[in-house]
Formats: C-alpha cells, sequence, structure tokens
C-alpha cells in the first residue's frame, strides 16, 4: 500500500501508519476493500485461481474417459457394430486431447515457485581460466578521483 501523503510503499500487511510520514493508513485500506473494482478485481482472481486448480482434476478424469472409450470402442470394433465403434474411438480421441489440453494449461498457470528448476550437473562459474591470470587489475573508478583529491591538497 502506498501512503496517499508521501507516496511511500509500506509493505507489511497491518500497517496503521505511514512508516515516512505518520499518516494513518486505515482509512486508506478502509476504502480499498469496500470499492467495487478491488471486489471484482479479488472475486475475479479467486475465480482464475479455483479455475486453474480444477484443470489438473478435469484432465485427469479426461485421460480416464480417453481409456473407458477406447476399450469400449475396440469391443464394439471387434463386435462388429462399426458405427458405434468410430463414435466412441472419436469420442476417446476427443477426451484425450481435452484431457492433455486442460493438464498443459493447469502446468502453465503454475506459480514460478511451484516449478522445479531443473540443477545442472556441469559447473557454472564465472572465473577466467589459468591462461588470463597474468592480466594487470583494472583500476577502480574510485583511483583517479582519489589521485586528483590527493594533487588538490597539496
Amino acid at each position: 500500500m502506498f501512503c496517499p501523503a508521501c507516496g511511500v510503499e509500506n509493505n507489511q500487511k497491518e500497517v496503521r501508519f505511514c512508516r515516512s510520514c505518520g499518516t494513518e493508513l486505515g482509512a486508506v485500506s478502509r476504502a480499498m476493500n469496500r470499492s467495487l473494482p478491488m471486489r471484482i478485481a479479488t472475486s475475479l482472481d479467486t475465480y482464475l485461481e479455483n479455475r486453474f486448480q480444477r484443470n489438473l482434476s478435469n484432465g485427469v478424469v479426461n485421460l480416464i474417459a480417453f481409456l473407458a472409450l477406447l476399450i469400449v470402442g475396440t469391443i464394439y470394433l471387434a463386435s462388429g457394430w462399426s458405427g458405434w465403434a468410430t463414435f466412441m474411438l472419436i469420442l476417446s480421441f476427443l477426451s484425450l486431447l481435452f484431457g492433455v489440453w486442460d493438464i498443459w494449461i493447469y502446468r502453465r498457470n503454475l506459480p514460478p515457485t511451484a516449478k522445479k528448476q531443473i540443477l545442472s550437473s556441469q559447473p557454472n562459474t564465472t572465473e577466467l581460466d589459468s591462461s588470463h591470470k597474468d592480466l594487470p587489475q583494472p583500476l577502480s573508478v574510485a583511483e583517479p578521483t582519489t589521485k586528483k583529491l590527493d594533487l588538490a591538497k597539496k
């Protein structure tokens, strides 16, 4: 939350006063919680969060339906009912498509902290190899300025 008086950001959740100028922030917090755009944004965030969580369960259900429809379609095909077999096989492949799609959407919308990072087994270093060790050390930015100040003192 930003202070309306001085503009400083106050990061704590239950802050009552601005850490910079001391303005009471309770009124700002109450106004933000009661405003229509904030309520709409909060409810939309909640809906999207629940929707993305449901994508995983929908994907698993669709993959199970794919297997069941594939088995039934194969049985119908073996029994000679080609019309029903074709219908069941088309439904099974649609179910596979929707299952993979739902799981892909779920994985794509995972927060970055939930995604596993694959660590490389190769060492990762920014050091130069041994052939560059005889190079002179670069001067720092402060050295020429310090020399000028030393000359000015004399």
